[in-house]
């Protein structure tokens, strides 16, 4: 999995500045640190997100975050169960979201984030080296609120930014807006 994180993130193209340093770090963090993928790094380790779209793309699925009380897209840990980092992206949206009919035929990284965990009485403070894949959910997606969540909802792409401050975020909502 490890090659394969390697390559989405060397393959990955970016307008954005802040995108283009954290793809530095996170490409030298592959290759610096071998205990990197799991949560048993306890500097930082790499998580699996999903930006799951309708399928007309005009709404993202967003989770307002239990513990953070704030507005994130799907994801996680990766597990070692995970054959791939496409797969580690899927189940999470699958668990976050309840949705089981989500296309991967055609995921793309649409983000790449690096952000501070602060400490809680589970964890010291770390970093998540966070890819998210964009997704795109059945027609008939039903949504199923997960513990990790206080609201889980279909938010049309052009009202992000009046929810959340969140930087990657607001970025794939802008770039949500300018794909065909």
């Amino acid at each position: 999995m490890k090659n394969e994180i390697y390559s989405l993130l060397e393959n990955y193209q970016t307008n954005y500045e802040k995108e283009q340093e954290h793809k530095l770090n996170m490409l030298s963090i592959l290759q610096s640190r071998d205990d990197v993928l799991f949560e048993t790094s306890k500097l930082g380790h790499f998580t699996a997100s999903a930006w799951v779209l309708n399928h007309d793309k005009t709404k993202v699925l967003l989770t307002l975050h239990a513990k953070l009380n704030r507005w994130f897209q799907l994801g996680g840990h990766i597990e070692r169960s995970d054959k791939t980092f496409l797969d580690a992206c899927l189940r999470e949206a699958q668990e976050e979201s309840g949705i089981q009919n989500i296309a991967a035929d055609g995921a793309f990284v649409i983000d790449i984030d690096i952000h501070p965990i602060p400490e809680n009485p589970k964890t010291a403070a770390h970093l998540h080296y966070d890819i998210t894949l964009c997704l795109i959910a059945d027609k008939h997606a039903e949504t199923v609120l997960s513990k990790e969540s206080t609201k889980l909802e279909w938010i049309p792409i052009s009202e992000v930014k009046s929810i959340t401050d969140d930087p990657a975020v607001v970025r794939m909502a802008e770039k949500t807006m300018l794909l065909s």
